[in-house]
Order: C-alpha cells, then sequence, then structure tokens
C-alpha cells in the first residue's frame, strides 16, 4: 500500500521498519497488528518509534494483513517520507566517478527489489529504469530490496535520453549481452561507468546497442541460454567494485 508514490514508501518487514528507524529516513507512521505485540522484536521496534515520537497505531491483523501488498509484512508497516531523489543530470553534475545502472523493460517487481538491494551494496549512485517496464518503488520493490530503495535513486527516464546525458558527461555506456564483445573478466571496469542491462524477455534492442560504447558478457554454459536479470545484474557490478580494489587486473577500456 502507497500513499502518493512520489511522497511516500510502504515499509513492511520488521527488520526493514527497524533499520529505517535507526537510520536518518522520516517515517512518519508505523501500524502493528495485535497479534504481533507480544514479539520481541516488534515490542523494540515499537519502543524505538515511541522515542523517536512517532505515531504508532495499533489495528487488528487482519486489517494490517488486507493493507499489506508484499502479503509477507510480519505484523508492521511503516509509511516513510520519500526522499528526494535528483536528476541523472544533476547526480552527473555532482559527481565525477560515477556508478550508474539502466535497466530495460523490468517485468517483476521482486527482480527490480533485488537489483536495488545489489546496487546499494555496491555502491550505485543511481539506477534509471525505462518506463516500459516495473520503474517506480511498491512495496514490494520496497520489501525485496530490504530498505535499499529508500537509498539508491531509482529515476523513471528513458534509456536513450539517459544514454545521451552520460556521453555528454563522457561517461561510457557498457551494455551487458549474452555473445557480445569480451567476458566481464576480460575487461577493464574501472573509473566513471553506466552498465546497460537487457530485459527479461529479450536482450537489448539495436537501437539501443547502437548508443553503446562496448559490450561485455557473463561466460557461462552453452547448455544455459542467459540468467535471471538481478542475478546477471550482481555478477557485473560487483566484478566492477573487484576490480576498483585490485585496478591492475583486467584489460584496458576501449571504446567502439
Amino acid at each position: 500500500m502507497m500513499a502518493k508514490q512520489a511522497d511516500f514508501i510502504t515499509l513492511e518487514g520488521r527488520n526493514m521498519v527497524r533499520d529505517a528507524l535507526t537510520s536518518d529516513q522520516r517515517i512518519t507512521a508505523l501500524m502493528i497488528g495485535s497479534g504481533s505485540l507480544k514479539d520481541l522484536k516488534i515490542n523494540e521496534i515499537e519502543k524505538l518509534a515511541r522515542n523517536k515520537g512517532i505515531k504508532v497505531q495499533i489495528i487488528r491483523s487482519e486489517e494490517l494483513e488486507k493493507m499489506s501488498e508484499s502479503k509477507n509484512a510480519q505484523g508492521i508497516i511503516a509509511m516513510m517520507e520519500a526522499p528526494e531523489t535528483k536528476s541523472l543530470e544533476q547526480i552527473l553534475r555532482l559527481k565525477r566517478d560515477v556508478f550508474i545502472l539502466l535497466l530495460n523493460h523490468i517485468d517483476y517487481e521482486q527482480n527490480l527489489g533485488a537489483i536495488m538491494r545489489t546496487t546499494w551494496a555496491a555502491g550505485v549512485d543511481a539506477v534509471v529504469a525505462s518506463p516500459n517496464g516495473v520503474h517506480q518503488i511498491t512495496p514490494v520493490v520496497a520489501k525485496i530490496s530490504m530498505g535499499a530503495a529508500a537509498y539508491v535513486p531509482l529515476i523513471p527516464m528513458s534509456l536513450f535520453q539517459a544514454m545521451n546525458l552520460l556521453h555528454k558527461y563522457a561517461v561510457p555506456v557498457i551494455g551487458v549481452e549474452v555473445g557480445m564483445g569480451k567476458p566481464i573478466y576480460e575487461t577493464k571496469l574501472v573509473g566513471p561507468m553506466a552498465f546497460l542491462m537487457g530485459g527479461e524477455a529479450e536482450g537489448i534492442s539495436k537501437p539501443l546497442q547502437a548508443e553503446c560504447d562496448l559490450f561485455v558478457h557473463i561466460p557461462m554454459n552453452q547448455e544455459v541460454a542467459s540468467l535471471n536479470v538481478s542475478v546477471a545484474t550482481a555478477l557485473v557490478l560487483f566484478e566492477k567494485v573487484r576490480q576498483e580494489k585490485t585496478p591492475n587486473k583486467g584489460v584496458e577500456y576501449r571504446s567502439s
């Protein structure tokens, strides 16, 4: 359940709500299912919320479950004021050594949530999601992301416009596509960079391929056609993280 998408993010689940309460995020309301009042972790969260002056409402567990869009609220729902999201151009102006992820046509909220969690862990500065797929922070995305949706900007935007901006600021766009370019382990992936991941049902379209500076692929058994997009994203992002920590590994990047 969400209020206005631009104003609030609904957090569902004990760990995510607790993490948000112990961060600098602004929680405006907390709802607890009456059947969860004896749970020690719920009691800890309630005390934490009351100490911060946050309104706590006890409601029937059945009503709480009806409100839950993730269908696994674990007896608690919080409303968090959505952090102000900068535009892609603002991010590019503010940071030179940017790390951006571009997503083309994500079909499932679960995959976007898992990707957001990975980007947070990998230190990605922003995720740009094409409006032709899942591109907003829904309760399911927020829950699967384990709170990452509150920290990594998700920018709904035309990928062509995003790639034009990236090129304007001299940020190379690396297309990740099965069978194209060199393996990720043989390509130098350090410095400012944006990765473009293909959709779940199809790869990167020819028009989008034309805007890429370079292609890489994830080596795998020939019997496997492709990986789940969230898994593929994790492998690529953390190969860049690995190389940043060991900068002498990999092959020099050259734009096509």
